[in-house]
């Protein structure tokens, strides 16, 4: 492991990129660096091929109505929110809207060439992670002055973090692969430009610019790292950096426009919804503090990446405050890091960028300045890891070459590389699991639950995934199943009382068992819940259903007053049903209850003024009805 010059300077760089010829992507592609980071890749990820489609790939494509229109979709996905899809018009889920079109456009060809194809859209996935560890590298090495060794092990070890897993095996996520893929091709054209001053590079530096903001809308923190990185790594005034930054600005202003024009009927209200808006229950301090926090799991996750998850939300991490020791050891390592930062920035550390350039990419996705419906996520730090590499690989080099005054260079670069390979195969190893997990849903969700017990969310989803699995399954595994969605259900209402959905399962589950009263009682409970709930109309046909068919057998048995009992009950679920007002209306024309009778059996004309039946009982009704004297 070759040691790496000591600094970087900008006009050593500026020489460099003088020295040498400006290279073309067909004389640099395939190199052994460049293989290496596809099979690392390949190895990491290949097992997702065999995937079918998890969680929000349903959103995005699978259920997406614009999506499966193909390329007459397109227009559509280019002119609307990124849900309005999935929602059937432009009725955004989320507050504020989302405008992410490029990786739907992607979407939308695949299914006009191929249909529906787990296999292809994990493939490109794969494919466009593997470039982009392959322009990054290519960028490394530009700015690095061709410092190989330091280089490609920041590219190895980016490419090889668990906490990408989400990013790549998740169809979704694809938004987040092409927004730095189409940075980094950015950013490489643009120092091409500085090399070369041909203007075709710096018109492509724009044009990749533009495709990372219409990938994801967190490309708008680029706009920072843009004159970053010419500050670091060339020896331009500050004055000419600021007039290189104004054409990416404008972009940016388009952006945002056509991103307004696409998002305008969102009026920005923010979500009652919990699990959309994760600090509505706490106070301001509680809000703060717990972001904190989540800075300091995001940090774990990163170097510790055992306990992965596809959610973390209530109440997975509890509210807290600022006499957690953990919030301010959260605090405590970020200032350090800021301060760091600042301190070296005069003399263009490379520490410096890496950590700037966290907490710029971070920022917007940290919860400090306004929420963005997720307390965490393993994806939002797909692109700020990339400081995090660079401080953590600059570390470990330095460290080298101070060792290497004691020990010789090549024992010292044997060490290196088996550290950096037990890193990568460890690293893959986790990757190759998570692959393994997201299977399909039903995996995701029960492999998940064990590392977020106390996610409501994640509870609910295992419960769900039982419940589903059980369905065409015999006794006594059925039963079994059952048992464990159950338990999984139980813990996600314990967790959150007001999450409707889990007291509808519930419901689901004993209706499976055939016991519907209990069935009732879980689905009322949801009423008192959420009693605009859609899905309850649903299962208030079920319950209507059964209890006419139960009322229908007792009155064979003569059983009246329990059969009046569970028309009754029917009566209650669907009282637009003209069989069971009609015969509610002939029981209670049994019994002699007359009053009722009669109105029943007008209540079911009503309904349906074409029954027969009905009118001819209405009729012989009211004929009682008169030869009855009154008050007998």
């Amino acid at each position: 492991m070759k040691k790496p010059k000591k600094n970087f300077s900008a006009s050593e760089s500026q020489k460099t990129f003088a020295k040498q010829p400006t290279q073309s992507w067909g004389s640099t592609f395939f190199t052994k660096q460049n293989l290496f980071i596809i099979v690392i890749v390949f190895i990491s990820y290949g097992a997702a091929l065999m995937n079918d489609y998890a969680l929000d790939d349903f959103i995005v494509l699978v259920k997406n109505s614009y999506v499966q229109s193909g390329f007459a979709g397109i227009g559509k996905i280019l002119g609307q929110d990124t849900f309005a899809g999935m929602t059937e018009g432009n009725i955004m889920v989320l507050a504020g809207g989302r405008y992410r079109p490029l990786s739907l456009v992607t979407f939308a060809i695949e299914h006009q060439l191929f249909g529906n194809s787990p296999f292809l859209s994990h493939c490109i996935n794969l494919l466009l992670y593997a470039f982009s560890g392959i322009v990054l590298f290519r960028l490394l090495k530009r700015v690095l002055i061709n410092n190989d060794s330091l280089s490609i092990c920041i590219t190895l070890l980016f490419m090889a973090l668990p906490i990408h897993s989400e990013a790549i095996i998740n169809i979704k996520a694809r938004d987040d692969i092409m927004c730095f893929l189409f940075f980094l091709l950015s950013l490489d054209y643009l120092f091409i430009y500085q090399q070369s001053h041909k203007k075709s590079h710096i018109g492509w530096s724009y044009v990749f610019f533009f495709f990372s903001l219409l990938s994801k809308e967190t490309a708008i923190t680029f706009v920072a790292i843009i004159p970053l990185t010419l500050y670091f790594f060339t020896s331009q005034p500050f004055q000419k950096i600021g007039k290189s930054l104004f054409p990416y600005f404008l972009i940016s202003l388009f952006f945002i426009t056509l991103r307004y024009l696409a998002t305008k009927n969102n009026s920005g209200t923010i979500s009652n919804d919990l699990f959309n808006n994760p600090f509505m229950l706490m106070n301001t301090t509680q809000h703060y503090a717990t972001v904190f926090l989540s800075w300091l799991i995001y940090l774990r996750l990163t170097f510790l990446p055992i306990h992965l998850s596809y959610d973390y939300n209530f109440n997975q991490i509890p509210a807290t405050d600022f006499g957690d020791w953990r919030v301010m050891l959260s605090i405590t390592i970020h200032v350090v890091m800021l301060a760091a930062a600042l301190l070296l920035l005069k003399r263009k550390s490379f520490y410096s960028f890496g950590i700037l350039f966290y907490f710029i990419t971070f920022s917007i996705l940290s919860n400090l300045f306004f929420s963005i419906g997720a307390p965490l996520a393993e994806r939002f730090m797909y692109i700020p890891s990339l400081g995090i590499c660079i401080v953590v690989v600059k570390l470990f080099f330095d460290a080298s070459e101070i060792l290497s005054r004691s020990v010789s260079e090549k024992t010292l670069s044997n060490i290196g590389y088996c550290l950096l390979g037990a890193v990568i195969v460890l690293s893959c190893y986790r990757n190759i699991v998570r692959c393994f997990d997201w299977k399909d849903n039903h995996t995701l969700f029960i492999a998940d639950v064990k590392s977020v017990p106390q996610n409501s969310k994640a509870n609910l989803n295992a419960g769900l995934s039982y419940t589903e699995m059980a369905k065409d399954l015999k006794s006594p595994v059925k039963e079994q199943m059952l048992d464990s969605a159950k338990k999984y259900l139980l813990k996600g209402i314990e967790i959150y009382p007001k999450f409707s959905d889990g007291y509808l399962n519930m419901g689901v589950i004993y209706s499976w068992l055939n016991n519907f009263d209990s069935a009732e009682v879980w689905w009322n409970r949801a009423r008192s819940v959420n009693p605009n709930n859609n899905t309850l109309k649903e299962y208030d046909k079920v319950l209507a259903t059964y209890y006419y068919q139960r009322g229908l057998k007792k009155g064979t048995e003569k059983n009246y007053d329990d059969c009046i009992n569970d028309l009754l009950r029917a009566y209650k679920y669907d009282s637009f049903n003209a069989d069971i007002t009609y015969n509610l209306g002939g029981v209670y024309f049994t019994v002699n209850d007359l009053v009722n009778a009669k109105l029943f059996f007008e209540k079911t004309l009503q309904i349906n003024p074409a029954n027969q039946q009905a009118a001819s009982g209405l009729q012989v009704v009211n004929q009682r009805m008169a030869k009855t004297p009154i008050g007998n």
